[in-house]
């Protein structure tokens, strides 16, 4: 059974608040850099999807509520308009755009009267009005190989869990009734292996799973490949995004996704979907044939002892199609992390050793999936791997980074966010948060852990950089504070299922739910203007989950933190005066010879959602 906390909130849309950030410290040669404004997009929802499409539509989706909230902006993201979504109950929900401008939306566990599959399956759902509709959005549900009511879009005998999609019109298409629509996840009761649904027809029907790391399937000199990938994948993977190569672009039409594992040491305690592992392997498996054959590629493991699920791994393509990821983790491949760090949880020394820290940093991909780190540091252990990664928020202090977002424009030109706090959060001797280690421990008896820091204050944090062309030693970064008020107070776990949730509180304290922010935030670039779009969950109202003495004036809403001013990651202007030319008609832009069609994605991971009463 899938809950969530904000399904007990209203779907109603809230008034608008607005408050402009100007551009923090600097960490890169470059003086001036961003600057944001906040806005409420709509009542409280964890774990925000967000997308634009090529007219600069932005679109925000949360699996919390009843019906999922749906949300659209034609104004840059400064006043949102509700929509009703393709389904009234759902999970995690996910968007993406084709070159039309029609919008899809996928959700889990999913039938339109509001029943539940067993196992849990995944929906994806099409919108040809999308930015005129509101309680009507003329909704085509993706049918699977059986009919939609015994097994719905994904048709998985393992069940489905965090999905995401990717569309794409790729001729000889020519219009979104023929386009390529991708439905990526990894299932939840069988050995998460990561799938893909592919769609030939606007995501009218949908094919039968394909697993991207199973033979006869596989590219041809890609065995030893495979092999490595699938020892590290087996049975503890967290899916983190798809996306289509746009047309025009070398390997157009390619097909890859992208998810976090964790090793063969821990794959071999046993199978566990709780997230009980240390996530520390990045990789990408690429088809350019429609998903006939794979080739997989490790990006980047960050170290034994590392995790990057925290709760989730960013990821997002350029304009080009190249993919990138961003983390948050002790530095890779420092020996700090796991034991070391775990033992000073344990000797209550934990606040006095930056080194476990967790910091923000990216690897990317600049020939489309198939080598990382074009900058030029070390190769990985496994050819093609990145051996060092960007830092974004460079530093020796004390810290916490979690959730990361990240977004593209040209390559190599990045915004990233992510939440932040000052205290190093505890851990256990594998590198996993240790269970309400920010919330000062918790339990029956009423008392608090004398070795865990205070309850935890998190801000939202962006960093943008605009020549990951360098080496990561070389690249320059600009960081912004986001929120002048916390935006969330206590705990966050990445422990999955296995998050402890309860409502007992500590004397003179609130209640907490370590998992009320549930799993990712996500990020997007207007393609109009090359200005980033964030989009993330506000709780702290001064009651319920928020700190009584210091509330947030976005508290219980869903927010969008939108770039107003500073450098477009599109071109060379600055995003408030950038001329960016919307993509032509499709029609157009395939009667001029090798014309290129941009594609708009709306792509990022969760695991499952459950909330123990």
């Amino acid at each position: 059974m899938n809950l969530f906390r904000g399904g007990l909130l209203t779907a109603a849309a809230v008034g608008l608040g607005v408050v402009a950030i100007a551009a923090g410290s600097t960490t890169g040669a470059r003086a001036a850099g961003p600057s944001y404004t906040l806005n409420v997009v709509g009542s409280f929802g964890g774990e925000p999807s967000i997308n634009s499409d090529s007219n600069g539509v932005l679109y925000d989706s949360s699996p919390s509520g009843s019906p999922p909230l749906l949300y659209r902006s034609t104004n840059a993201g400064s006043t949102w308009t509700q929509m009703t979504p393709g389904d009234t109950t759902s999970s995690d929900t996910c968007l993406a755009t084709d070159q039309s401008n029609a919008l899809y939306w996928c959700n889990l566990n999913l039938l339109t009267s509001g029943g539940s599959m067993t196992p849990t399956q995944g929906d994806v759902w099409k919108s040809t009005i999308p930015t005129t509709c509101t309680t009507s959005c003329n909704w085509q549900h993706g049918v699977g190989t059986l009919p939609s009511n015994t097994c719905g879009t994904s048709c998985s005998p393992f069940g489905v869990d965090r999905q995401w999609t990717a569309a794409s019109i790729i001729p000889p298409a020519t219009d979104t009734a023929h386009a390529e629509v991708v439905f990526m996840y990894h299932d939840i009761e069988g050995p998460s292996q990561i799938w893909v649904n592919i769609s030939h027809d606007g995501g009218a029907t949908f094919g039968a799973p394909q697993e991207v790391l199973a033979g006869p399937a596989i590219t041809p000199g890609a065995v030893t490949g495979t092999l490595v990938a699938q020892g590290y994948t087996f049975c503890n993977t967290i899916p983190s995004g798809v996306s289509i190569v746009p047309n025009g672009k070398p390997h157009a039409g390619r097909i890859i996704v992208g998810w976090m594992a964790a090793d063969l040491a821990q794959n071999a305690t046993g199978c566990n979907v709780s997230m009980d592992q240390a996530f520390h392997t990045l990789w990408v498996s690429y088809s350019d044939d429609n998903g006939t054959t794979w080739t997989p590629q490790q990006a980047m493991d960050i170290g034994v002892g590392h995790d990057a699920s925290t709760p989730f791994a960013g990821f997002n393509t350029d304009n080009q199609g190249n993919p990138y990821f961003a983390f948050a983790s002790p530095v890779p491949g420092l020996n700090t992390s796991g034991a070391t760090c775990g033992a000073d949880t344990a000797a209550g020394t934990l606040q006095t050793d930056s080194a476990c820290a967790y910091h923000m940093w990216v690897t990317w991909s600049n020939d489309q999936g198939a080598t990382w780190n074009p900058g030029g540091g070390p190769s990985g252990l496994v050819a093609g791997s990145a051996g060092a990664a960007y830092e974004v928020d460079s530093g020796n202090q004390v810290q916490t980074d979690v959730f990361p977002t990240i977004a593209a424009g040209d390559p190599g030109k990045v915004d990233v966010s992510w939440l932040n706090t000052t205290s190093n959060y505890p851990t256990n001797n594998v590198g996993k948060f240790e269970p309400l280690g920010c919330d000062s421990g918790d339990n029956a008896t009423n008392t608090t852990n004398p070795l865990y820091p205070p309850r935890c204050h998190w801000n939202v944090f962006a960093g943008q950089s605009l020549n990951l062309t360098a080496t990561p030693a070389s690249a320059t970064w600009t960081t912004s504070q986001l929120t002048s008020v916390p935006m969330h107070y206590g705990d966050i776990c990445n422990l999955g299922i296995a998050c402890v949730q309860t409502t007992e509180p500590i004397t003179n304290t609130v209640p907490r739910d370590p998992r009320n922010l549930l799993d990712f935030n996500q990020a997007t670039i207007d393609q109009t203007t090359g200005c980033v779009h964030y989009s993330y969950a506000d709780d702290n109202a001064g009651s319920q989950y928020g700190d009584p003495t210091n509330p947030s004036p976005y508290g219980q809403h869903l927010v969008s933190a939108n770039q107003v001013d500073g450098p477009s990651v599109i071109g060379t202007s600055l995003c408030s005066l950038a001329t960016v030319t919307p993509e032509a008609p499709l029609t157009a832009l395939l009667s001029i010879a090798g014309a290129g069609i941009a594609v708009a994605l709306g792509v990022r991971s969760r695991r499952r959602k459950l909330t123990v009463a």
